[in-house]
């Protein structure tokens, strides 16, 4: 089997801050954000664009960001005061600029216009703006994103205007790998699939590849209300939302968000208090295990096969630099029902890892409903292992004999 680079996998990870929302710790408890974020390990947050000459305190933050290695995907609002100029200045003042992004859901009244006729007509006219400012910084450019996936097959081919297709993806408080609840599209993916999703964006970009700039899940803990998830539950799909997104092509996937703040109640892996909740953590730990950051390389293959359990297992074959394999195995299922706020219980599958070849499995680690990973050592160069696979992903690190 053909390995990905752990590390791809790592880069793949991206959550969304607003350091411009003055009435949210963002701007007031800047200090403690910024440790979080440094602390969580992300190297990409997506954030708001604004005007080069409001300065500091914001560009300095934005320097802090560069300095940590942390990147910036901006969101370019409609305003026709917005020039290429004006965006090239703020990526030479922030030095945190890889991502440029047309303005956000303008398929909404409200966002890039008062009707959503006129805000889709201000998106398509100003966005070259936006296009322009990507290539002459050499970085790339997301499309628009939209609020209903109508809009994608509507809007025509608008692929000139972006070097990446944009998504939201929200799942409603259902797991990640939902098979979606709607209508089926020309290709026989369920709305609410991620392949529903990408079938959308290959209508208005047709070929082009894909990121997710938002997903996530809204999380009230001991207050469930229909369509939100406990935190627990978040912990175990939020990390597989990642995982999946890897698996279907997307080049990077953004969290939303990482606070819970006034203006997004519900959100965020850090809640209103500033303690992070266990999907921090899970994050935190799945990226502290596989980042493996160096020069480029081309990962190898594995021998191996898994035998037993049913069609909701899922594996993740990775690769590092020193030539360690890393699986990631975990039973796609649903293990809370967001419409009566009840828990599911989970079928756990009983497998086997088959290894070929001259390797063995010296580790495994599986998450639990903290967040933590938990290693356990196999004592034995067996080449067959059983494993008992539950909702939460499982690590299994694989070495040459």
């Amino acid at each position: 089997m053909q390995a990905s680079s752990a590390d791809a996998f790592v880069d793949s990870m991206g959550v969304v801050t607003h350091m411009t929302y003055d009435n949210t710790p963002y701007y007031t408890n800047w200090p403690k954000v910024l440790t979080y974020l440094q602390n969580l390990g992300i190297r990409h947050v997506r954030d708001g664009y604004f005007n080069p000459n409001w300065g500091a305190p914001l560009t300095t933050r934005h320097q802090q960001l560069a300095q940590s290695g942390i990147r910036t995907n901006y969101v370019v609002p409609y305003d026709p005061a917005i020039t290429s100029q004006s965006i090239q200045k703020l990526a030479s003042v922030n030095k945190d600029m890889e991502l440029l992004e047309a303005p956000n859901e303008c398929d909404v009244a409200g966002n890039c216009g008062a009707s959503v006729t006129t805000s889709m007509a201000n998106m398509i006219a100003f966005t070259p703006v936006v296009r322009s400012a990507g290539t002459a910084l050499n970085i790339p450019v997301l499309g628009p994103s939209f609020a209903a996936y109508e809009t994608y097959g509507t809007v025509g081919n608008i692929s000139s205007l972006m070097t990446h297709n944009n998504l939201h993806i929200y799942f409603g408080g259902r797991n990640p790998g939902s098979a979606g609840w709607g209508g089926l599209d020309a290709q026989g993916n369920a709305y609410g699939s991620i392949p529903f999703w990408l079938d959308q964006a290959n209508l208005d970009a047709p070929g082009l590849p894909s990121l997710v700039s938002e997903t996530g899940y809204l999380s009230f803990p001991g207050n469930p209300t229909p369509y939100t998830i406990p935190t627990d539950v978040e912990e175990s799909y939020i990390p597989r939302t990642y995982a999946l997104s890897f698996l279907n092509g997307v080049h990077r996937t953004y969290v939303y968000e990482l606070l819970e703040e006034v203006n997004s109640p519900g959100y965020g892996l850090i809640d209103g208090n500033m303690n992070p909740r266990p999907a921090y953590y899970a994050i935190q730990n799945l990226i502290a295990n596989l980042s493996d950051p160096g020069p480029s390389f081309t990962p190898g293959t594995l021998p191996y096969a898994i035998t037993g359990g049913d069609a909701n297992v899922r594996k993740l074959l990775l690769q590092k630099h020193d030539g360690s394999f890393w699986l990631l195995l975990w039973s796609e299922q649903s293990s809370y029902d967001p419409v009566n706020c009840l828990y599911l219980p989970v079928t756990p599958q009983q497998v086997t890892l088959s290894l070929g070849g001259t390797y063995y499995t010296p580790n495994i680690g599986t998450f639990d409903t903290t967040g933590h990973l938990n290693w356990s050592s196999t004592r034995t160069t067996n080449q067959t292992v059983p494993l008992t696979i539950s909702d939460q992903i499982t690590i299994v690190k694989i070495l040459p004999l």
